[in-house]
């Protein structure tokens, strides 16, 4: 979330907007949907409901107003269109949505974004860093301009681009999972052994919502045990490395690992659960009471299963896996 002293604010669009964004785009942004085949309101809200997920949607909020709107194309690695309402339009909207932009498509590790502008909108964009392929003859056509996100990325980002390139992963591994980059957690508290007597930590919000959990379960006769919490950058290329040197297929390490800078266990948020009697990381652990019981229950504790059966990032399956997500605040009343 981004807020300015205009009490301008950038957030992903919700639910509940998408129907009067749908009217918005068929009014004013007719090229956004030009290689659809039906431009139909109801046909844009679908396509406008896909992008929630990975926060491609995203609108500037002022006085509780619309007043812009920016779209992310993931698999194109592209800026897709930014609308600014007449009424309100200023330099400043477009800036804060372009920085947003970028940030979003940094997170699922795009290193360079593009866009086609409108010659009106060409020096703008070149301040904001974006720069053309070759020589422009023509100042009344659209113009092509790219960015490199990398090269203004933190340093964390950069060393998981690196780390990639040496374990050999795919730079496109974010965008085909849609998994975003989680940041090692620097302030962590610890919750104990796990059953392989390793001092297990998390974030301090999930620690103790772990530890009322595993008390309420344990009072329905429900004994969860820790496998792992938290998992910093080095130990999970470690893992790979690991798996590599067993003979192991890339792809089919990465269908059931995630990719350093990608794990949840970054955060300080995710744990590893088993049960006694169970074979710990093993679907097995899906047939098991304490998993019925998490299913039903660990919600209430603000703990989620992040890969069920047929999950849309693609991955394997792993019961086990749980993360702890905090409440977001109040949402924003719109007019």
């Amino acid at each position: 979330m981004n807020q300015t002293e205009t009490s301008l604010q950038i957030r992903p669009a919700r639910t509940s907007e998408l129907s009067r964004l749908a009217e918005l785009v068929h009014s004013r942004l007719p090229d956004l949907m030009k290689s659809e085949t039906s431009t139909d309101p109801d046909h844009i809200q679908q396509r406008l409901e896909a992008l929630l997920p990975d926060s491609a949607l995203l609108l500037a909020i002022e006085d509780r107003s619309l007043a812009g709107m920016a779209v992310l194309d993931l698999d194109h690695a592209r800026l897709l269109a930014i609308y600014l309402d007449p009424a309100r339009a200023r330099s400043e909207t477009a800036r804060e949505l372009v920085v947003q932009i970028e940030q979003t498509a940094s997170s699922f590790g795009i290193h360079r974004l593009e866009c086609t502008v409108k010659p009106q909108a060409w020096a703008f964009m070149q301040r904001m860093g974006y720069q053309t392929s070759g020589h422009h003859a023509d100042n009344n056509q659209p113009v092509k301009l790219s960015k490199r996100l990398l090269e203004g990325a933190r340093p964390w980002v950069r060393q998981v681009a690196r780390m990639h390139i040496e374990l050999g992963i795919a730079p496109d591994y974010g965008v085909r999972h849609r998994l975003r980059m989680v940041n090692d957690c620097s302030h962590r508290v610890s919750i104990g052994p796990d059953i392989f007597s390793r001092d297990t930590e998390l974030a301090p919000d999930a620690a103790e919502a772990w530890k009322l959990m595993q008390s309420r379960a344990f009072i329905h006769d429900i004994d969860l045990r820790l496998v792992s919490g938290f998992r910093s950058l080095a130990y999970q290329a470690q893992l790979i490395r690991k798996k590599l040197a067993e003979g192991q297929d890339m792809k089919r390490i990465l269908k059931a690992t995630a990719a350093p800078g990608y794990s949840e266990h970054h955060g300080g948020r995710a744990l590893d659960i088993t049960a006694p009697g169970v074979t710990p990381l093993n679907p097995e652990f899906g047939s098991s009471r304490a998993y019925t019981w998490l299913k039903s229950n660990a919600g209430l504790y603000g703990f989620h299963e992040s890969y069920p059966k047929h999950n849309r990032h693609g991955l394997d399956w792993e019961p086990w896996h749980w993360c702890f997500r905090p409440r977001s605040g109040a949402s924003l009343t719109q007019r």
